[in-house]
């Protein structure tokens, strides 16, 4: 199983029913969400995924999910360039953990950025499906799980 990061930038794409998806999860719920996941044809079933939101403060760590099925292309989730006829590709997740970074504490960027063994990743990225190394991922779960008060993963 490999570890990646996906990136949400509400600069770039409003999540409007973000409140409500947070709340679905933190029920136990089933939540499945479609994600691009960059260039990366590398990720499959049973992988597993943090979600990082960048742009704004706050920034960090916010979610976290396992890759269900196969990555695939579709039409584009920016709509100009979906206009143009571009694809992106994307994989499904199902999150075991979400927090809303408007009210709840996440696991903030500057932390990641300073901390080893999280500062050898590059976690400002512009795309998702960036590979986060074993060694990285194996700590990143603990501090996690701690941060969300359950397993994750």
């Amino acid at each position: 199983m490999a570890t990646y990061l996906l990136v949400w930038n509400p600069k770039r794409w409003h999540w409007a029913d973000l409140p409500d998806v947070v709340k679905q999860v933190g029920r136990g719920e089933r939540v499945v969400e479609r994600w691009s996941c960059g260039l990366n044809r590398r990720i499959v079933s049973g992988d597993r995924v943090f979600l990082i939101r960048l742009g704004r403060e706050p920034r960090g760590i916010m979610g976290s999910g396992t890759v269900v099925g196969e990555s695939f292309e579709d039409v584009h989730w920016q709509p100009e360039k979906a206009q143009l006829g571009r694809k992106a590709r994307y994989i499904r997740f199902q999150f075991d953990a979400l927090l809303d970074p408007e009210s709840e504490p996440i696991l903030w960027r500057e932390r990641l950025k300073s901390e080893a063994p999280f500062s050898a990743t590059h976690w400002d990225t512009r795309s998702s499906g960036i590979r986060i190394a074993d060694d990285v991922a194996r700590e990143l779960e603990k501090v996690w799980s701690d941060l969300v008060g359950r397993p994750a993963g």
